[in-house]
């Protein structure tokens, strides 16, 4: 749990889902400026970002053409647009147990600020908000940094260390960035965990009561999950394991986990010539490893824990199911293969039981060769089956 003092959460994908309301608006402007636009999907990507940046990205408008068209979606979205909105399931239920808590909560929106004042007072959540603070009507103050940079200074007596940022696209990420403060990227709204994560978000979440336990915690419960996962879960494998493998894209060999694409994972758990494990603590994705059940052992590899979940035995407490489970197939040993210059995660295996049987040289998929070393542990039933 992080005790963030001053909370600052985007609107759009954040608190509330616009899509009908932006895209349609979006669309109405394209019409009125010769531009047929009928899939509103394809307009998604209005979401978040200032219209000044995004006019003249997907459509190529010069700064008159594109004022003309924010001129036409004000209008629309004024009208109507504003109003064709729905707010995520459980945001007003999270707002009220921060500010019970005494947290101070601001809004920090792209969006004009008198827009956010209105949508606020439709859904009738304004009065949990000390200030809402977005963009000027005359294109002034539409930056996402320069959002935060004005908050911050409305607070001088806080430290950054007690703000955070939350956001739905990288614009929230880089703006928190940029300043200075920490950052939470939200996975339910419009922006892509690759998108958040390219951002250097300091959390990704992809619900609101994930989000919930970084910013309030479970009264300090630590509930610890492990289980098998299905193919349909391979993408969160997958992701977990580029965050943590991320650490060694700049070696004198990177890991060819950096390079695997999802579909190997996917196709592997479909046919079954691999199992994945996913650890979730209180809800949220923290860990993950692969393994296969082969002869008498189980083989282990891309054992991966997010960085900012380090330190906390998240390594050891998935090694202990997968030995359980090795033991319930069957197994006698346990096994994986570490690369020899990275003492610290020999070290741990060996404190674990673990003995080196072998030092290689592996091609790696990258075409360089990498020096390895095998390690196998014995195992046997000590204690009841936990799993």
């Amino acid at each position: 749990m992080c005790k963030y003092e001053v909370i600052l959460f985007d609107l759009d994908g954040t608190i509330s889902d616009p899509k009908e309301g932006i895209t349609k608006s979006v669309q109405y402007a394209l019409q009125k400026l010769g531009k047929e636009e009928p899939d509103l999907d394809k307009l998604e990507r209005f979401i978040g970002p200032p219209l000044q940046e995004s006019f003249p990205k997907y459509y190529g408008y010069n700064e008159e053409i594109t004022n003309q068209a924010i001129a036409l979606y004000r209008k629309r979205f004024s009208q109507s647009g504003m109003f064709e909105n729905e707010l995520y399931p459980s945001i007003s239920m999270l707002l009220d147990l921060l500010q019970k808590e005494g947290r101070i909560l601001i809004v920090a929106t792209s969006k004009p600020t008198i827009f956010a004042e209105t949508i606020l007072k439709y859904f009738q959540i304004e009065q949990y908000f000390t200030q809402i603070i977005g963009s000027n009507l005359d294109g002034t103050r539409t930056s996402k940094t320069e959002i935060i940079q004005y908050i911050v200074e409305l607070y001088p007596s806080y430290q950054l260390s007690d703000f955070v940022m939350i956001g739905d696209r990288e614009h929230d990420i880089i703006g928190a960035k940029n300043v200075g403060i920490d950052s939470i990227g939200v996975t339910y709204g419009y922006g892509s965990y690759e998108e958040l994560h390219k951002a250097n978000a300091s959390y990704i979440v992809e619900s609101i009561d994930q989000l919930t336990d970084i910013l309030i915690g479970r009264k300090n419960e630590r509930k610890q999950q492990i289980n098998l996962v299905t193919e349909d879960e391979a993408p969160l494998v997958h992701r977990l394991m580029l965050e943590a493998f991320e650490d060694y894209r700049y070696v004198e060999v990177p890991s060819s986990a950096l390079n695997e694409p999802i579909d190997k994972l996917t196709d592997a758990l479909k046919n079954g010539t691999e199992q994945a494990i996913l650890y979730r603590l209180n809800a949220i994705p923290l860990g993950s490893s692969r393994l296969q059940l082969k002869g008498d052992s189980l083989y282990f590899s891309r054992l991966s824990v997010t960085p900012s979940a380090r330190g906390k035995g998240i390594a050891q407490e998935m090694l202990a199911w997968m030995e359980e489970y090795a033991l319930l197939n069957g197994k006698q040993k346990m096994e994986c293969k570490v690369r020899a210059n990275v003492r610290k995660n020999i070290s741990l295996y060996e404190k674990l039981g673990f003995i080196i049987t072998k030092e290689e040289e592996a091609n790696n998929p990258n075409g360089k060769l990498v020096k390895t070393v095998n390690m196998e542990k014995q195992i046997k039933r000590k204690t009841p089956s936990t799993i």
